[in-house]
């Protein structure tokens, strides 16, 4: 149903939490699964010739039909037909600006690009203590919800754990029954872990129990911990998200994975697909291009019907085989392979369906796509990306991380380095495909280097990353 879908969405509920057990532990009702609420009318278009929608409110059942706008969070059941069963829930969440908010406590967030976790079998599936918290949190517990705790548990590493116990302690300041369990068990860090855990847990690898600056998420810790090895603290001012880097009378702000290094314009310039684009072919790099096809409703963009005719004309340009994103688009969500008019036309409603412009490119074939971290002019970090069932390389959408070879490395470095140049980048990863038949293409630059699902999957890199932000964070300081 969700195949090549090409937005977020995961498992959620009791299936949830087995997948991230790797079996069954109890007897399931339904099917849950989570969307963003700006994809409803992407999601709606999908099912509805095959499904009846109906929309679940206050304990009442209202058909969906096409024109309907949701603008909260809410649970959509499904089904063939009158004669039919419920099939699956649709659960509808807050994502905006690359953030998850918990409607029932909306000081609870979390990076949305951290919300699901991959099977081994490459099933997406919301991460064990966000599922465990939508339990605990709601207005009466279950026994299916106590039971639940009580096998998930010692599956959970310290953060998840820790996670979880602060999300329900800002939800239920007076207090909760799940708290007490959670407080002893970080207090003794856990009285057995299970395999998942053990699988996931190191010595000082992701998801350990040291704290940097207060963080929970890896990546920032693994950031974090290098910094503090050259004598910098962290000062937390919004917890997973923003901190202030210290060191002796010096100091700098930064958000999320962002250390400031890069100036303002060439981070605008990068956050646009088409707009990197040109500027790349500019200076005479070698690139996917980009055409920037402007929301209709924005007021220098001619309207519907000239964004529409453009982006024809564009596939015609390019052969019939293109890839329609949205031009600020990241980790491969919404990002569409057209090959004729109709599915350009589908695709590019579902892009200007988030009030966002697009960009339309050649489709080029490639098995793998490189990753170059470049810092003040020097490649550092290569990271491949071999695709898994799908066209796309993004780590997040179940491609893997793979060993860059030394010859391929030094092949691809000067283009990577030349093009961070390009666009005045001090610190950035460049995304370059391999092609057969038109060599190396740059085909992205990040602005933010984010390495998160790259360290997931290898953790022992740390010792690499961590180089590599102490001489960033060191590099900061000199700059400021």
């Amino acid at each position: 149903m969700f195949e090549n879908w090409q937005g977020a969405w995961g498992i959620a509920g009791g299936w949830a939490l087995d997948l991230h057990l790797g079996r069954q532990s109890r007897p399931h009702d339904d099917i849950d699964v989570l969307l963003p609420l700006a994809d409803y009318g992407s999601v709606y278009a999908r099912l509805a010739a095959d499904w009846e929608l109906y929309l679940a409110e206050k304990g009442r059942l209202t058909r969906l039909g096409a024109a309907d706008r949701l603008t909260e969070e809410t649970d959509i059941w499904a089904r063939r037909d009158s004669h039919s069963p419920w099939a699956f829930q649709l659960m509808l969440i807050d994502v905006a600006d690359g953030w998850w908010t918990y409607r029932r406590e909306r000081s609870v967030r979390r990076p949305a690009a951290e919300l699901f976790l991959r099977s081994e079998g490459g099933i997406p599936y919301l991460r064990p203590e966000i599922q465990l918290l939508y339990k605990g949190g709601s207005v009466s517990l279950r026994d299916k919800d106590r039971k639940d705790l009580d096998t998930m548990l010692p599956s959970l590493n310290e953060g998840e754990r820790a996670w979880l116990r602060d999300a329900l302690r800002a939800q239920f300041p007076q207090g909760h029954e799940w708290l007490d369990r959670l407080e002893k068990e970080s207090a003794t860090g856990g009285r057995e872990k299970g395999v998942a855990s053990e699988r996931r847990e190191g010595a000082k690898g992701p998801g350990t129990a040291e704290s940097a600056g207060g963080t929970t998420r890896p990546y920032l810790k693994l950031i974090q911990q290098a910094g503090e090895a050259d004598g910098v603290s962290f000062e937390t001012i919004t917890p997973d998200l923003t901190y202030r880097a210290r060191k002796g009378e010096a100091s700098f702000l930064m958000t999320d994975a962002e250390l400031g290094l890069n100036p303002s314009s060439a981070s605008a310039l990068a956050l646009s697909k088409s707009a990197a684009s040109d500027a790349l072919r500019a200076a005479g790099e070698p690139c996917v291009e980009h055409i920037f096809l402007p929301h209709p409703g924005y007021r220098f963009g001619g309207g519907n019907a000239a964004a529409f005719a453009r982006a024809e004309a564009a596939l015609a340009l390019f052969g019939g085989d293109a890839v329609v994103k949205p031009d600020d688009g990241a980790q491969g969500r919404h990002v569409y392979r057209v090959r004729s008019p109709e599915e350009l036309g589908e695709a590019l409603r579902a892009v200007f369906a988030l009030e966002r412009h697009a960009a339309i490119s050649p489709y080029r074939e490639a098995e793998l796509e490189y990753r170059i971290v470049v810092l003040a002019g020097e490649a550092r970090v290569w990271v491949g990306k071999r695709r898994s069932g799908s066209w796309k390389h993004n780590l997040a959408e179940g491609a893997r991380s793979v060993e860059v070879p030394i010859a391929v490395r030094e092949r691809l470095s000067p283009l990577a380095v030349r093009a961070a140049a390009a666009l005045d980048m001090v610190f950035c990863s460049v995304d370059i495909l391999d092609t057969a038949l038109h060599g190396p293409l740059v085909i992205e630059i990040n602005h933010k280097v984010m390495l998160g699902d790259h360290y997931r999957q290898h953790p022992e890199t740390e010792a690499e990353l961590s180089a590599l932000y102490r001489d960033a964070i060191a590099l900061r300081f000199e700059r400021r």
